[in-house]
């Protein structure tokens, strides 16, 4: 009885150490805000893909603090990119891997088209994402996003159905 007691015991305590360690999931709706102004400047879905995640501009925000374009409009163009893609509708957070304790991946800036390696990790309620030159890790820049809920969206917008979601990574001109 004691043996029987014993290995009950110690299956809790794997499983309570397997969920201590288990990292929570990033994928939803995020706000991404500027470090600079702490102004909103994008809503970003963060989806998984055969495996891996990606981040999908569905709405920006106009220097008014109200949103300006979204994935149903795209009105609003990057130009750096080749096929000049809409800023809304774009993957621009791409081939997220779980690594250690964060995700790493890559991540385009849309506005001039550079790429750099991304390392994404939680804190809270808070989402990081450090975009650094690629191969030297040290060089970087953190972004923090926070969640965002369904009353960040305009009124009567329809969110697209994210499992419909085929990753499409940007490209430089």
């Amino acid at each position: 009885m004691k043996a029987k007691t014993f290995v009950s015991l110690l299956i809790l305590m794997a499983i309570a150490v397997t969920g201590a360690f288990a990292q929570e999931s990033i994928v939803g709706l995020w706000k991404q805000v500027d470090d600079k102004t702490g102004k909103p400047t994008s809503l970003v879905y963060i989806y998984e893909f055969q495996g891996k995640l990606f981040g999908r501009m569905i709405a920006s925000y106009a220097d008014d603090g109200t949103i300006g374009d979204t994935i149903l409009t795209q009105k609003d163009k990057a130009d750096k990119l080749a096929g000049d893609p809409p800023f809304c509708g774009l993957d621009y957070v791409y081939n997220l891997e779980m690594k250690g304790k964060e995700y790493r991946g890559g991540i385009t800036d849309p506005r001039d088209a550079k790429e750099y390696d991304c390392r994404v990790w939680k804190e809270g309620n808070k989402l990081i994402v450090r975009g650094q030159l690629k191969g030297l890790g040290f060089l970087g820049k953190n972004q923090t996003w926070v969640v965002a809920s369904p009353a960040d969206l305009p009124a009567g917008f329809q969110m697209p159905d994210p499992k419909t979601f085929v990753p499409v990574i940007p490209k430089k001109k």
